[in-house]
């Protein structure tokens, strides 16, 4: 049986994630700053955060939104100022009334995180939701992730679906992957196989550890494709290597009892004891089991693959 494999805190996620993205939509400065602001940017992007401050900061105060974003970001992650939740609250709703997408999802995360404001999910989702409805993927995903879990609004899982979809129709990864254990799962929704593999498909290939593991199990198992031993280790050990637990004890497991794979009990040892590092019951009891036996020597054949 697969069982699904939980997406961490999409919340945290998207702290890092959105920070590749701010200061990257389009925008149209006021003439009179747009040196200036091209300059702070330019700045910000060379991580030079302490000369970018005051630049941005003029721009900012003239109105321009991109820099209010930056400047945002900046306050809320300490880059080139002190860390302030507070006035990066102040310079996120300052975009954002411009509808600046990604202040607006910024703004969001504060709300969802009682950063510099009281936590407040319902606001949360109002922000997201207007960014979403620019069509902001990761704003996509947020929305469609609160109807899936029933934060800041009733679970509704008709408007999950859809926003989900609509965000991993623009590659995001999370609503990918999401999508794939919802409709692999059946429960909350329809269950749909093909839909499944297309989705982990789409975040495997693009790196996603928890898609690789899922669809690794899903080859190994033959559900919804045909059975392919090869094609489930390669897939479980890229989900390995990125730190997946699940695939490390699987494919431990794989290597322990020579299924799908040439016996190999140093590389058994070796990724049932990173995920028994991690906590996982299933591979300490394996581990225990294969030491106990005194089956393995030691070499670190599977360290060396993965390097």
């Amino acid at each position: 049986m697969i069982h699904p494999i939980p997406v961490s805190s999409p919340f945290a996620r998207w702290m890092s994630r959105l920070a590749l993205v701010c200061c990257m939509l389009p925008f149209v400065p006021a003439p009179v700053a747009a040196e200036e602001l091209a300059e702070g940017v330019r700045l910000y992007y060379s991580q030079r955060y302490k000369q970018a401050a005051p630049l941005l900061m003029r721009a900012a105060r003239k109105g321009d939104a991109k820099a209010q974003a930056c400047l945002g970001l900046m306050y809320q992650e300490g880059l080139g100022v002190p860390q302030n939740y507070k006035k990066a609250k102040k310079w996120y709703e300052k975009a954002a009334m411009q509808n600046r997408a990604d202040a607006q999802t910024f703004l969001g995360m504060l709300y969802s995180q009682g950063n510099g404001v009281e936590k407040d999910f319902a606001t949360a989702k109002k922000w997201f939701e207007k960014a979403a409805e620019q069509d902001f993927a990761p704003a996509q995903t947020l929305v469609g992730l609160m109807y899936a879990k029933g934060v800041g609004t009733q679970r509704n899982m008709t408007q999950a679906e859809r926003w989900l979809n609509r965000a991993a129709d623009q590659g995001e990864t999370d609503a990918q992957t999401f999508l794939g254990i919802l409709y692999l799962d059946g429960t909350e929704l329809h269950q749909n196989l093909d839909r499944a593999i297309h989705r982990f498909r789409q975040a495997a290939e693009k790196g996603d550890a928890n898609a690789q593991a899922a669809l690794g199990m899903m080859y190994f198992s033959g559900k919804g494709v045909k059975e392919d031993p090869k094609e489930a280790v390669k897939w479980l050990e890229k989900a390995a290597i990125a730190g997946n637990v699940d695939a490390q004890t699987f494919i431990g497991n794989l290597y322990y009892k020579g299924i799908g794979v040439a016996r190999d009990n140093v590389k058994a040892g070796y990724w049932l004891q990173k995920a028994a590092i991690a906590g996982d019951a299933d591979a300490q009891a394996t581990l225990n089991d294969l030491l106990g036996n005194g089956e393995v020597d030691g070499t670190d054949t599977a360290g060396e693959k993965e390097r």
